[in-house]
């Protein structure tokens, strides 16, 4: 049965204002009403599955705004701030994004320290009443490896992993489509997907591609188009139209998540 995510947050925020005050996820705090009307938006729009806002709400990304000891914080506002626009059938994604450090011996972070930040994370979300973890736009497998043994340490709740592929299929490490169902898999995860970076048109294939290396029902979350810049702007080419014309191509290549 096909599931329908909602789309971006960020964007969202962006066109109130509400951004970079410090950062994204606080504005579950110091706006819920906004948040929750653009995740009521969603649903409206047909959302099965709506994200928290808490993609960088991790202490070693939150360290940068001097936030870190706030996760539990924002995490539960953000998670009151989805469930306030769900209706009986609508399930909520918390969203864990990446740590926006390298695990050694590619980067400083130890991949104990790593987990840790997720399981503190993993643990506010569940606690505040998400359905799904939702662990996405990771770029390496070391830290998507973290990251779930993380959340099964955190909490029982099923998880959906999102690796992040560039135009060659791989990760920025080189792990391709293949290695992500090897991994997964046996961790124990619900969902396995694509998401971010890529247009409809380049995760296709890749979608394809990770169907037939997995018995995992997958996600895809793809970019409207890749991103170009006008006028000092990044831009996204694609229409709604333009999207919701590769969804029953995203499907018919493996996708019951998009």
């Amino acid at each position: 049965m096909l599931k329908m995510f909602d789309g971006a947050m960020g964007t969202q925020l962006q066109a109130f204002g509400l951004a970079d005050k410090p950062c994204p996820e606080y504005a579950a705090v110091t706006n819920p009403d906004r948040v929750t009307a653009i995740h009521r938006e969603y649903i409206a729009a047909g959302a099965d599955i709506i994200e928290t806002n808490t993609f960088g709400a991790n202490r070693l990304k939150l360290k940068d705004f001097g936030l870190e000891t706030q996760v539990g914080k924002i995490v539960t506002a953000a998670v009151r701030a989805a469930r306030g626009a769900c209706g009986r059938d609508t399930l909520v994604a918390g969203s864990a994004g990446p740590t926006g450090r390298l695990i050694a011996p590619l980067g400083d972070c130890s991949f104990d320290e790593a987990a840790a930040a997720y399981e503190e994370q993993i643990k506010a979300l569940a606690g505040a009443g998400a359905d799904y973890i939702l662990i996405e736009t990771i770029i390496d497998l070391q830290e998507m490896r973290a990251a779930v043994l993380a959340a099964k340490a955190a909490c029982r709740l099923p998880i959906i992993g999102q690796l992040t592929l560039g135009e060659n299929g791989r990760t920025v490490t080189g792990s391709g489509a293949a290695a992500a169902a090897a991994l997964l898999e046996p961790l124990g995860v619900s969902v396995v997907g694509l998401n971010c970076s890529l247009g409809p048109e380049q995760l296709l294939p890749l979608v394809a591609e990770l169907a037939k290396e997995t018995n995992l029902p997958v996600s895809v979350q793809p970019n409207a188009g890749l991103p170009v810049i006008e006028n000092g702007r990044t831009v996204f080419p694609l229409s709604p139209e333009d999207m919701a014309a590769w969804v029953p191509r995203l499907v018919a290549a493996g996708a019951s998540f998009v």
